[in-house]
């Protein structure tokens, strides 16, 4: 849940109309749950970003819940009409068609860059209703590129296209996810040629050529570890599925076999206990990536083995990894001070590789190919039905950093 640097030329997203106030309010609400999570944000502070008085709002929507629906309803018909816009914009070849749904879809993405984010995690607090609706125009979203890419390359397998289109429109996406100034222009150029670099890429075959298994349950833990740990462990899976604010220590305290106040002789607050799941994340990032390049002797080989790492990182730990990607707004602000700074390090490592190998990228650039190939690792990894195998995770992130 991260915000745009305020001195892009690609962030503002709340509409200059002020003539459907709806509109308005579901727009800035969506910018402010993207930054702060849903649970953060009350409606006296979507009130004073409008510059309404509190009670105002009521005039437009009953409760917070109604301005998430009406929110991620905007942004799903918003993502529909890009569609709809491009498609007759474009001959009858199928790339196309394709290339008009890129340029049209990372327009809208620079236009809502501060609340595209949507799409990721504050979804999850939507009503069943309106997610079943919200996940099926993301779906149908999916089933219309895959639909092209298999026109363009007939002989890939169904079960690829759909993996392929989701790894470019991630990559669309994914300028919502991180802070990195840069014009509109810019933006738009260099998401539209890892998009298609994307779609174009041929995919290792999966050893079984069926789909990849849906998301593991979570392993047991023994009964030999501490409770600290077993808390630790148990917190992943509820905080990923509800967020944050809606899990309490009781509740992780049982999912941990451990009762009542006990769970407090461990930490002695929720917050508390986040920081220690977002240091065990950050500690065994380090690890992985440290342990992978060490021994590299070239960039490319550097490079691939630092993909190895963090796609395997994600891939075999998915609950802590989407944890680490989510919930960082929770954080006290002094280990959210230093996690950030970690966070920082790890992307640096990433573009100084990628400027290596690539020789003639600049930084800006290079850093919105890393952040567009670490959401596709994302995304990929922890969906709760998984479409990909770590080894075709590995070749897309791998595309979208060096195509």
């Amino acid at each position: 849940m991260q915000q745009p640097d305020a001195g892009s030329a690609a962030v503002t997203g709340t509409p200059r109309r002020r003539g459907d106030r709806r509109a308005q309010l579901a727009r800035i609400a969506a910018e402010l749950f993207c930054q702060r999570g849903y649970h953060a944000v009350g409606l006296g502070d979507i009130a004073t970003e409008a510059g309404i008085t509190g009670p105002a709002i009521y005039r437009h929507f009953k409760n917070k819940q109604a301005i998430l629906a009406y929110a991620a309803e905007d942004l799903a018909s918003a993502t529909s009409g890009a569609v709809e816009t491009a498609l007759p914009q474009a001959d009858g070849d199928p790339w196309d068609r394709i290339d008009a749904i890129v340029r049209s879809l990372t327009k809208l993405v620079i236009e809502r860059r501060a609340s595209a984010q949507l799409y990721q995690w504050e979804r999850r607090h939507l009503d069943p209703d309106d997610h079943v609706r919200f996940t099926a125009t993301l779906e149908k979203l999916v089933e219309t590129v895959a639909g092209l890419v298999g026109e363009g390359r007939p002989r890939l397998p169904e079960v690829d296209r759909a993996t392929l289109a989701t790894a470019g429109l991630s990559a669309i996406a994914s300028l919502s996810t991180h802070r990195t100034t840069v014009s509109a222009r810019a933006a738009e150029s260099v998401l539209r040629s890892i998009a298609l670099g994307v779609l174009a890429t041929g995919l290792p075959p999966r050893p079984t050529g069926e789909l990849a298994e849906q998301r593991p349950e979570p392993p047991a833990v023994s009964r030999f570890v501490s409770r600290r740990e077993r808390l630790v462990v148990a917190a992943l899976r509820p905080i990923r599925e509800r967020g944050f604010h809606a899990v309490t220590m009781e509740e992780l305290g049982a999912a941990a076999g451990i009762g009542g106040s006990s769970v407090y002789r461990h930490f002695s607050s929720k917050a508390e206990l986040l920081a220690a799941v977002y240091y065990r994340a950050a500690d065994r990032l380090t690890v992985a990536t440290s342990t992978a390049i060490e021994s590299a002797t070239e960039p490319g080989e550097a490079l691939r083995a630092l993909v190895d790492a963090y796609v395997g990182y994600n891939y075999s730990d998915s609950d802590l990894a989407a944890v680490y990607r989510s919930e960082y707004g929770n954080l006290p602000p002094d280990d959210r001070r230093h996690l950030r700074k970690v966070q920082r390090e790890h992307v640096e490592q990433w573009v100084r590789l990628v400027m290596a190998v690539r020789g003639d990228t600049r930084a800006t650039h290079a850093r919105l190919a890393v952040h567009a190939a670490l959401n596709i690792a994302g995304d990929l990894c922890i969906r709760r039905r998984r479409i990909a195998d770590a080894d075709q995770i590995k070749h897309l992130v791998f595309a979208a950093l060096t195509g």
